[in-house]
């Protein structure tokens, strides 16, 4: 459950292949459940499903019920007056990881519980150092279970970045890694880090942390650490041209390729043009020096602006909404694709007006690319979702197509791909153009 939705109201926000055909049409939208979501994760997992209940007492999983269909939210957690769901993801095989942090007394802390396919459960468990409090958790899950914790954390000397591993079989997160030094004070304000991570296969992850997201600040560098297969995350590398906030977007390959990529966001004072640069490496050692794909002008758009994934052979995907010079204006959407082994080629551009962009890879080369665009009206925006898929064999994305239904806002699209390749879109529909809504879903059968 990333936060996708706070970032409306904030407002933070080369050669083009020929787009291939269709492997299969979209199913119709359809609603999942009767209540008001936000922030959904959709997983390939039970063949497409789809977890809510951010900022909720409970979590609740939707699983699919054929071409189009999805079961109502079933409760997977226990009610607590004290937790409050914060994020959750899904192995493969369907089990479940979902973290809470916990208001009481003697710290506030995070907490992990652990639910089986078979809906068996466990905890929840503290996971953060309850020495002081902790907050802002991220989590992300990888096919074979490992997942990958980060949050901060606040010590005497300031705000820090902790994180725990959990490794595949484990019953529980390893100890928690303290990742940053303390955040310095500035104008009488505590920094705090922001946070994202990425989990891959045999234990594996990545972290990202930064300084920042305010005029007021000065702008620093962004930090990733990354693990290998023991656990343990690596010496903290410090990568240029991040601006006053960094937009990131993370990936672990099934083998163990780290693909870092981010656009920097200058406030004022610091305005300059926007790039996408990329990184890259193996879990557990030092990445390249940050390469530029692309450049944009210094506007923003809702949501985030980059995404990254790998497909199951090991292509890397990297797309952004390229930034022109307005506020909430949306981008070009630029997708760039590396072969394993190889190196990025030109740019394929999608879309124009994109944000809240997602991606996610799937068996062989697939993938598949979602996100909203708003066509504004005298009265009110109107929001809709778009996707593209790629098939297994590569190749460039297929034409831009709108999933949702017209007449309502649709926004903040999560996607995922499953085993057989199908491709799984699931976003909110309301009428107020805001961050919560109808929970609604889209399924594009493998062809």
């Amino acid at each position: 459950m990333r936060l996708r939705t706070s970032l409306l109201a904030i407002g933070i926000a080369g050669a083009c292949a020929a787009p291939s055909s269709a492997l299969a049409a979209w199913t119709a939208p359809v609603p999942i459940g009767s209540g008001t979501q936000s922030n959904q994760v959709a997983s390939g997992a039970f063949g497409g499903s789809v977890l809510t209940g951010w900022l909720g007492s409970t979590a609740f999983l939707s699983v699919r019920q054929g071409d189009g269909m999805f079961s109502a939210p079933k409760q997977i957690t226990v009610a607590d007056p004290f937790e409050k769901v914060w994020d959750a993801g899904l192995a493969a095989d369907g089990d479940a990881v979902v973290l809470t942090i916990r208001r009481h007394t003697p710290t506030q802390r995070i907490r992990a519980t652990f639910v089986t396919a078979a809906g068996a459960r466990s905890g929840p468990m503290t996971i953060s150092d309850q020495a002081h409090s902790a907050t802002a958790p991220q989590l992300d899950v990888a096919a074979d279970g490992t997942a990958v914790a980060a949050w901060q954390w606040h010590d005497r000397a300031g705000w820090r970045v902790q994180a725990a591993i959990r490794r595949p079989g484990q019953a529980r997160f390893d100890k928690p890694q303290t990742l940053s030094p303390p955040a310095p004070t500035i104008h009488r304000n505590q920094q705090r880090p922001w946070i994202q991570v990425a989990a891959g296969n045999g234990g594996r992850a990545v972290v990202t942390w930064q300084l920042g997201g305010s005029s007021d600040l000065p702008e620093y560098p962004l930090h990733v650490l990354s693990a290998g297969t023991g656990s343990v995350f690596s010496a903290d590398q410090a990568l240029a041209g991040a601006g006053g906030f960094a937009d990131v977007g993370l990936a672990v390959s099934p083998s163990g390729d780290v693909q870092v990529a981010y656009l920097d966001e200058h406030f004022m004072g610091h305005v300059a043009a926007s790039s996408l640069r990329v990184a890259q490496g193996v879990a557990g050692g030092p990445l390249s020096s940050p390469v530029v794909l692309s450049a944009g002008g210094h506007g923003t758009s809702s949501g985030p602006q980059v995404a990254a994934a790998f497909s199951q052979d090991g292509t890397a995907t990297v797309a952004w909404a390229k930034p022109g010079d307005q506020y909430e204006q949306g981008g070009v959407l630029e997708v760039f694709t590396r072969a394993p082994g190889g190196a990025f080629g030109a740019a394929q551009e999608v879309a124009v007006g994109a944000e809240g962009v997602v991606l996610a890879g799937g068996p062989s080369g697939s993938a598949v690319l979602s996100w909203m665009h708003d066509t504004p009206v005298p009265t009110h925006p109107v929001w809709a979702v778009h996707a593209v898929t790629r098939p297994g064999a590569g190749g460039p994305f297929s034409a831009d197509e709108t999933i949702s239904s017209a007449g309502l806002n649709a926004l903040w699209p999560s996607v995922a791909m499953t085993a057989s390749g199908d491709a799984l879109a699931t976003w909110v529909t309301n009428t107020s153009g805001g961050g919560d809504g109808q929970l609604t879903a889209a399924l594009h059968p493998a062809g």
